[in-house]
């Protein structure tokens, strides 16, 4: 740990947030403008999809990059580069250009790795589960304010929300530049980026069941969230045409803003006071528990009717991801050394992004055959994230050392 540094937790919960905003700001108009190009709704879909492949294949890249020559010239490049592809997809012409602008903005965005490194650098690591819980925070904030927001720029002029992210972007960049401090010395190692991620698996023999845990929870919640609307339409909404589309998205709004306010609530007070007397191994199993429950809880309270108590499933789906997601990161960060702190956290990320890749991949053909299928396979994936971590021991709470597995 970087002990001469202040931990900067406002200045990364910043970044995340504004970063988050703008991926937001272009959730509500990106599928339209892809339709307006003549694309396909399988078309459609694979624009989102090009964001998380980059976010992928570039987040252990830009990890290993940050180990080696710093976080913060790692934030200023991605930053940049998040900045010319909302640009770009403001400036878009075709379909292409489209895919090109949000392929450059997720390459950008697969920047999350080294923010969370910044505060792995300046806290204990006893302490870091609590520090990431802020991100989280973060990104609820943000998947709140960014798509409302984005709606309302959407009528004024239809590439609105995509300026309004490169500002978010430019004025991030300015903000890192100036106020943000590097935690990380630069390194002279020699070490190619293959060596290294063998390195880090080898090292501890537990980093790699936590990253396959990460993946399996996160294709299980992206399945949910590629497909909810979809059953909360075929529930609930009777209406045909444009008064039922709209009856819908509302419907949808309502379940996904109860997600994100409760995820602030759960990873911005509950889980930061909870990670003071429980290991972090405790929190992910407690909330692998709770988005098993609640992925089940959809097709039953569905069955019911009532919409408000539907509601619920959005509370304890909240609680069990706002559990598990800081408490994850807290895990492969302890099971990283200090230097491979930007790697280690990468390759979470790349996981999470692989698993938002695969879900909405086998979501949509599932969801055909029948309407609860999602949601089922998606318990049984997070039942097996479980058993994934199985053998990971609580580290105590008084204890620097990695995390160890039986």
């Amino acid at each position: 740990m970087t002990s001469a540094h202040k931990p900067p937790r406002f200045a990364v919960f910043l970044i995340v947030l504004l970063d988050v905003m703008g991926l937001g700001l272009l959730i509500p108009c990106q599928p339209f403008l892809a339709k307006h190009f003549g694309a396909e709704p399988s078309t459609i879909t694979l624009v989102g999809t090009t964001y998380a492949l980059m976010q992928f294949i570039f987040a252990p890249v830009w990890g290993t990059l940050s180990d080696r020559f710093g976080r913060k010239p790692v934030l200023l490049a991605t930053l940049t580069l998040t900045g010319v592809g909302h640009l770009a997809f403001a400036s878009a012409t075709s379909l292409a250009g489209l895919f090109a602008a949000r392929a450059l903005a997720g390459v950008g965005a697969a920047n999350i790795s080294a923010a969370q490194a910044v505060l792995a650098d300046t806290h204990a690591p006893h302490e870091r589960s609590r520090a990431m819980a802020l991100i989280g925070a973060a990104f609820g904030l943000g998947f709140i304010f960014g798509p409302l927001l984005g709606g309302l720029l959407f009528k004024l002029e239809v590439w609105a929300p995509a300026l309004f992210a490169a500002g978010l972007a430019g004025a991030n960049l300015v903000f890192v530049a100036l106020r943000v401090p590097e935690t990380r010395t630069a390194t002279n190692t020699t070490s190619s980026h293959r060596s290294k991620l063998v390195e880090l698996l080898r090292a501890d023999r537990s980093l790699r069941p936590l990253i396959l845990t990460t993946f399996l929870s996160m294709t299980a919640f992206a399945m949910m969230e590629q497909t909810i609307g979809l059953y909360i339409e075929s529930v609930w909404v009777h209406s045909q045409g444009g008064a039922g589309m709209r009856e819908a998205v509302s419907l949808t709004t309502y379940f996904l803003v109860v997600v994100g306010v409760t995820a602030i609530a759960v990873q911005g007070y509950f889980v930061r006071k909870w990670l003071k007397t429980r290991a972090e191994i405790t929190l992910c199993r407690a909330g692998l528990i709770m988005t098993t429950i609640s992925l089940s809880l959809i097709p039953i309270l569905g069955s019911v009717g009532s919409f408000p108590l539907f509601l619920l499933a959005a509370v304890t789906l909240a609680f069990g991801s706002g559990m598990f997601n800081p408490s994850m990161a807290g895990l492969v960060s302890i099971s990283s050394s200090d230097d491979t702190q930007g790697l280690g956290l990468a390759l979470n990320q790349s996981s999470q992004a692989l698993g938002r890749i695969v879900g909405p991949s086998a979501a949509g053909a599932l969801f055909a055959v029948a309407t609860p299928a999602p949601f089922v396979l998606g318990a049984v994936l997070t039942v097996g994230a479980m058993l994934m971590l199985t053998p990971i021991r609580a580290m105590p709470r008084s204890s620097h050392s990695p995390a160890d597995a039986a």
